[in-house]
């Protein structure tokens, strides 16, 4: 024996799925973004030769929150164990974020700056990288908030290795409305699913209030 629902429940069940309907497509953000070094190369600020490039990777695009690669860099240097090349403050770097949000076509710069610091030599590399700006921003394109975080730096080998280091950034992406917020930079109209279960969902209601009328 089939079991039959009551409307109140069959109009429950569609004004939940209405609401379901709305947040995933909330969720399905997605995002272009284009990392750039500068410069793509960064000299030793003093003793023996020396010097670090830094890749400018191709841009990309993404779905949802997702880690990206900003730049690989590598190590290079004839300099003695005695006269490294120094690399300190004044070895200065920037790394500059495009991000577009891909439904609204809106887009924004990012600029996170730091230096380089440590010795290098053509057997050895003792590198780090400091930065002197907010290692995270935050955006909104879109209705969208976007988070960029700058992760994980990884030091270059010794130039005879050849092993590259590199550096990455995680972008969180949140739709401003998932947890009842208000969307900004939107138009409002609602999704295509959304429109649909709700004009299943309303029939139901109306229909149940006609029925409680006639029943008094």
């Amino acid at each position: 024996m089939h079991k039959k629902h009551s409307l109140p429940t069959c109009a429950g069940i569609a004004l939940t799925l209405l609401v379901w309907a709305d947040a995933v497509a909330r969720a399905d953000v997605s995002w272009s973004y284009n990392w750039t070094p500068v410069p793509s190369q960064v000299n030793a600020a003093s003793g023996g030769p020396g010097y670090l490039t830094l890749t400018n990777e191709p841009g990309g695009s993404a779905t949802g929150s997702s880690n990206t690669v900003i730049t690989n860099i590598q190590a290079f240097s004839t300099a003695p164990p005695s006269n490294p090349a120094v690399f300190d403050s004044t070895s200065t770097v920037s790394f500059n974020l495009q991000l577009e949000d891909l439904a609204s076509h809106m887009s924004d710069k990012l600029t996170f700056s730091g230096y380089f610091s440590g010795t290098l030599t053509a057997e050895s590399s003792n590198i780090q990288l400091k930065f002197v700006s907010p290692t995270s921003e935050t955006i909104t394109l879109g209705g969208n908030t976007y988070a960029v975080m700058v992760g994980t730096f990884t030091p270059p080998g010794p130039p005879k290795d050849n092993n590259s280091g590199s550096l990455n950034a995680f972008v969180t992406v949140t739709a401003l409305n998932s947890g009842g917020g208000t969307i900004s930079g939107g138009s409002g109209t609602p999704e295509p699913a959304t429109l649909t279960l709700a004009c299943l969902a309303f029939p139901f209601v109306g229909l149940y209030g006609w029925r409680r009328r006639r029943a008094v």
